[in-house]
């Protein structure tokens, strides 16, 4: 025989069920927002701002030492935009020479740092967490031309112990580090971007959220995204099943041709630190290509068509801006299989005024570290969740 629940405790229960849903809800809804402007957020270690490169390719903070710093570039350079420039305490020197605990990494450019692990106060967002384990740098090797060196904010994950492979104890992601003090509520993060915002380096615009979930009500696509045999999800990685022209109307533009081979589908990074289109295939070739089709298609004589203005400098393409209104579409198909998402990539999003009358194509061959960078957040918004696996693309307008 059943015995009957007093009302009160019905009451009780569901009260309590209440207030626990609406502390995990509250507990997911926490979310830090950080401006981005030209590819860097601002953040303060202790106590000092400093400007950091958005690197969804990355896991940790890195700011660079600052004695180090000022003796490559002079007295005072610390003190310029961007130099991201930390000075160990005079009691605790960051030793790079073999008597503390260093790590060593390359970039995909194979720009390599050293890097000592400090702790301190990270500030963000009004915000503060105490103890915060940072990275203080120099770079052994750096591949940016005249361009100086810079440090890293990222929103990547660490890539797990495995084998021989060891981690200092502690040690974690920033999103990781976050999470743990409670300051957001998930492993994820939007870069909602700005169509059109160029800049000199042409990295992106617009505003960083960490921790967030995407508003039912916005219209958005996703799919789960994929690792490579070394990243273990820890990047963020999808398959490109296919790559095409297109003319502004939608139309298809150039097939691939029998003596070009191009991959029937590889694996890419989605990179907030690269400024570029990085496809193991020579698209810019194909570009220049149907841009002469379709200049020759209205009227252009084979003299005009040679004086575009077609030159390449340090692995970009260069035209004439006249020509830009002929440029084709890039349109990719991301993951694969039948269920495979079609992307368009407008000129406007893959190329940028360079002066001197002239435009540069912001897409290069490579095939050892394929990324989808800048352009594609120029057309889109990227959400991207390391707790379920997704990634979600919001087209910009």
């Amino acid at each position: 025989m059943k015995k009957a629940i007093p009302a009160v405790v019905l009451e009780l229960t569901a009260k309590i069920f209440s207030e626990a849903s609406s502390k995990a809800h509250d507990a997911l809804a926490k979310t830090l927002t950080l401006p981005v402007k030209e590819g860097f957020v601002k953040v303060s270690i202790d106590g000092r701002e400093v400007d950091l490169l958005l690197d969804s390719g990355f896991a940790e903070i890195s700011v660079l030492d600052g004695d180090w710093y000022e003796r490559e570039f002079g007295k005072n350079a610390c003190e310029e935009r961007r130099s991201a420039c930390f000075f160990c305490p005079k009691e605790n020197p960051c030793d790079y020479d073999g008597s503390e605990y260093t790590i060593k990494t390359s970039f995909a450019d194979n720009t390599t740092i050293q890097s000592v692990l400090r702790s301190g106060s990270l500030s963000l967002d009004g915000c503060n967490a105490t103890d915060f384990i940072f990275r203080v740098s120099r770079y052994s090797r750096w591949n940016n031309g005249p361009l100086r060196p810079w440090g890293h904010f990222g929103i990547a994950q660490l890539f797990p112990v495995t084998g021989r492979s060891r981690r200092r104890p502690g040690l974690e992601s920033v999103l990781d580090a976050l999470k743990r003090r409670h300051l957001i509520g998930r492993l994820s993060y939007t870069l909602r971007s700005k169509a059109g915002a160029a800049s000199a380096l042409n990295l992106i615009s617009g505003q960083l959220t960490l921790g967030d979930i995407p508003n039912e009500q916005m219209t958005f696509i996703s799919w789960k995204y994929l690792h490579g045999s070394g990243s273990h999800r820890a990047f963020t990685a999808t398959w490109v099943s296919s790559v095409k022209l297109f003319d502004a109307e939608g139309n298809l533009s150039v097939r691939e041709s029998s003596d070009r081979k191009y991959p029937s589908s590889f694996l890419s990074t989605i990179d907030t630190g690269s400024n570029r289109l990085v496809l193991p295939l020579h698209l810019d070739d194909d570009i220049v290509k149907e841009l002469k089709r379709r200049l020759k298609k209205k009227g252009y004589s084979g003299e005009q068509i040679s004086k575009v203005g077609l030159r390449r400098k340090n692995g970009f393409l260069y035209l004439h801006k006249s020509v830009y209104e002929y440029l084709p579409v890039i349109g990719l198909r991301l993951d694969d299989g039948f269920n495979s998402i079609p992307i368009k990539i407008h000129p406007k999003h893959y190329s940028s005024y360079a002066g001197k009358g002239e435009i540069v194509i912001f897409t290069v061959f490579g095939r050892d570290e394929v990324s989808l960078g800048t352009p594609l957040f120029r057309a889109y918004s990227v959400h991207v969740d390391y707790t379920n696996h997704t990634i979600a693309l919001f087209e910009n307008t």
